[in-house]
């Protein structure tokens, strides 16, 4: 009779730790969340939930060294992994490790073609690899799965723009900043799109609608001293380098020495 006691307790013992750690997780309370789910594995080590939880818990609270290990037990025991080669590759990409990012989200795609996650996330650490052509058709493919998501539309822009499809890009941002009005990033680099097609005007707008929102966005302030320099307003580029310079920038191109009076 006894025997029966323990093993029923130490059962609702494994429950109930689970359910608080579901609670816990559910509230924000990642902290607690993991403790939890590491008291369930204590009497029930195999249970694939309970290491997936746990390794979401870890990746929240920005642990991505023990997330990984415990994303990794389940990417090798699961029969389906690719949810938790997708953590795995988030969490590498939180370490900045984007090569072994992007080959998780390339062994889920080998499993399941059509995942939106992982053409959205190979995307993204593509751009911070400069791989621009392959990025970009990541997230043609990631927007052909789900055309509502407005960050894809973001990412496609930054990979268009860098390969020099400046209007695809333009309406890229055009597309994000219908939604989202002041994603500060969507306008610096449509600005950046239009002066690199030599539409000054619009470049000047753009940086300075950035700097309304943030002031502190000093390369802006240059940009668009240079493409003020570029339409023959020496005047107000200088004006935008000086205060720029004075303000801490440091420009890894000089244009203030080509027109101006002072000097860094």
């Amino acid at each position: 009779m006894k025997k029966w006691s323990i093993i029923l307790l130490c059962f609702t013992s494994c429950i109930n730790s689970a359910d608080d750690g579901m609670d816990a997780f559910e509230n924000g309370d990642f902290k607690n969340a993991a403790k939890y789910f590491q008291q369930a594995l204590v009497n029930n080590p195999d249970n694939e939930s309970y290491h997936y939880n746990l390794a979401r818990s870890l990746e929240e609270l920005g642990l991505f060294k023990e997330a990984i290990s415990e994303f990794t037990w389940v990417a090798t025991y699961s029969p389906n992994p690719s949810k938790a080669l997708l953590g795995r590759g988030r969490c590498y990409w939180g370490m900045e490790d984007f090569e072994s990012a992007e080959l998780d989200f390339t062994n889920v795609l080998r499993v399941s073609p059509e995942n939106f996650d992982a053409f959205y996330l190979r995307g993204k650490a593509r751009i911070k690899m400069w791989d621009y052509y392959k990025a970009y058709e990541d997230l043609e493919n990631a927007i052909k799965l789900n055309p509502n998501n407005e960050l894809v539309y973001y990412y496609r822009g930054v990979a268009r723009g860098q390969i020099g499809i400046l209007q695809g890009a333009i309406n890229d941002f055009n597309h994000v900043l219908s939604i989202r009005p002041k994603m500060i990033q969507a306008i610096y680099n449509r600005g950046i799109c239009y002066q690199r097609g030599r539409r000054y005007n619009r470049a000047i707008a753009d940086f300075t609608q950035v700097l309304s929102i943030d002031n502190s966005k000093l390369e802006s302030m240059w940009r668009r001293g240079a493409c003020h320099m570029q339409m023959r307003d020496n005047n107000a580029a200088c004006k935008d380098f000086e205060k720029a310079i004075t303000l801490g920038y440091d420009p890894s191109v000089p244009f203030h020495l080509r027109i101006c009076n002072f000097r860094i």
